[in-house]
């Protein structure tokens, strides 16, 4: 049992160092250090690396930008609960696979990210489904998203409810 403790705690010491180290490469603007920490800990299966692995590869950070990593990268993170993973593979999909977009902003807002709620509450409008779009915007809204507080503002002023 004492030897399962331990090595849990090595886990998560090794998951910490990884990102940390990776936080510390990209706040020096050293891109290349910072994504090859964030790849070591995504593949030890942490998800707040693999999102970061994802946003360097869509900024092209450290080289031209590739939408297909940064999507590998992002859905490994939303596949693990990580909601800003969701949320950023979502915008990605947005104009290309729209309902994969509309499934990953549901599972980011069911995550309690409130931008994902914005988003999934603006395409609930655009299906004319007023009543759902508004519970999933005052979501957002509970989770200090202001642009959800505003659409459910409009949508409440429009009568549409």
């Amino acid at each position: 049992m004492k030897k399962m403790i331990f090595i849990s705690i090595l886990a998560a010491c090794a998951f910490a160092g990884n990102f940390e180290d990776g936080l510390k490469a990209y706040g020096s603007s050293n891109f290349k250090e910072a994504l090859a920490k964030f790849e070591a800990g995504c593949a030890e299966n942490d998800a707040k690396s693999c999102v970061k692995t994802g946003a360097i590869y869509q900024l092209g950070k450290t080289a031209t930008p590739d939408l297909d990593k940064a999507l590998e990268y992002y859905n490994k993170a939303c596949q693990s609960g990580e909601k800003e993973g969701c949320s950023a593979a979502g915008g990605i999909y947005l104009k290309s696979e729209p309902q994969k977009a509309r499934e990953l902003f549901n599972k980011a807002c069911e995550l309690n990210d409130g931008y994902s709620c914005a988003m999934m509450g603006s395409m609930l409008i655009d299906d004319h489904k007023f009543k759902e779009a508004y519970t999933v915007l005052e979501k957002g809204c509970s989770l200090g998203d202001k642009l959800s507080c505003e659409f459910a503002g409009d949508l409440k002023r429009s009568k549409q409810l």
